[in-house]
């Protein structure tokens, strides 16, 4: 009998090469929505201050012609940042997050990796 696979080597590779690229084009993505959404809301909140309390503009120099008094009120802008993710060391998650919703779903993430790294390993070896 000979040694025979469902996949060769150069479908693993180009199966390799392709999740690469995907992770690639992910990343890109949320760079530039994490982007979009930072310049949206500097238009939303044209008056900040800044860490040592002087104000900051952010808007246009049409607001600096504006008397004091027809100013809107600034108010104080908080953003609340969601934060979470998984780290695979080999078929093992290590999953973190800030808060609950972040961690349920890295979970859920590394959960789909995990079986997709242990279905293509078992795959390999067939």
């Amino acid at each position: 009998m000979e040694n025979e696979t469902l996949i060769d080597g150069s479908m693993l590779f180009t199966i390799g090469f392709l999740t690469i690229l995907i992770g690639f084009l992910l990343i890109m993505i949320g760079i530039a929505l994490s982007m979009y959404q930072e310049s949206r809301s500097t238009q939303t909140y044209s008056n900040r201050t800044d860490a040592s309390g002087r104000n900051t503009s952010f808007g246009s120099h049409l607001d600096s012609e504006i008397p004091s008094q027809e100013k809107p009120s600034t108010r104080e802008a908080r953003s609340e940042i969601k934060a979470g993710g998984v780290i695979m060391l080999g078929p093992i998650p290590i999953i973190f997050g800030n808060d609950k919703e972040s961690a349920k779903t890295a979970a859920i993430l590394a959960i789909i990796l995990m079986l997709l790294s242990l279905l293509i390993f078992k795959i390999s070896f067939l």
